[in-house]
C-alpha cells in the first residue's frame, strides 16, 4: 500500500461523492513489524505480527452523520488509489475513542473517534469502474449515506 495509507495528517479533505469535509487520518492500522525467533525452539516460539490496536467494529446505528462520512472516506481513499476492498462491512471498520496517537487515558474521555479499515484478504486492484461503483453503492447503503440516508 502507499505510504499515505499509514500517515497521520492533520486537516480535512473532501472525498467525492461526499460533500462534507472529513478528517484525513491513517487509513489502515500501523504496522510495527514482523518478528521471528533467531533460534526457534520446537513447539515454543512463534512469529509475531505487531500491529496497532484500533478498537472494535463499528455499529452504524450508533454513529452520527459525520462519523459515517469519515468511515465512507476510508473506502473512497482506498478506491482513489485503485483498490477494491471486496469485503466492505461493519466488521471491517474499527472505531476507537480519541485520536489513536493520544495517550490511552486521554482517549477514554474523548468525544471524538478514530476509524481504521481492516481485512484486506480479498482486496485487489480494480480494472473496471463498474466494480468500484458497485462497492461505493454498497458503502452508501451500509453507512446510510446519500440516497440511502434516513430522514
Amino acid at each position: 500500500f502507499p505510504d499515505h495509507f499509514f500517515q497521520h495528517w492533520s486537516g480535512y479533505n473532501v472525498m467525492a461523492p461526499l460533500h462534507d469535509p472529513v478528517p484525513v487520518m491513517a487509513l489502515v492500522p500501523q504496522f510495527y513489524g514482523y518478528y521471528q525467533p533467531e533460534d526457534p525452539l520446537p513447539d515454543y516460539l512463534s512469529p509475531i505480527l505487531l500491529l496497532e490496536h484500533c478498537g472494535v467494529p463499528i455499529d452504524v446505528d450508533t454513529l452520527c452523520a459525520d462519523d459515517r462520512n469519515e468511515c465512507a472516506s476510508l473506502l473512497l481513499r482506498f478506491h482513489h488509489e485503485g483498490w477494491l476492498h471486496n469485503s466492505f462491512a461493519e466488521r471491517n471498520i474499527l472505531v476507537q475513542a480519541g485520536p489513536i496517537t493520544d495517550w490511552p487515558l486521554g482517549r477514554m474521555f474523548s468525544d471524538k473517534y478514530s476509524f481504521r479499515l481492516i481485512d484486506f484478504g480479498r482486496s485487489a486492484k480494480y480494472e473496471r469502474s463498474l466494480d468500484r461503483a458497485a462497492e461505493e453503492s454498497e458503502m452508501a447503503r451500509l453507512l446510510k449515506l446519500m440516497h440511502f440516508a434516513e430522514t
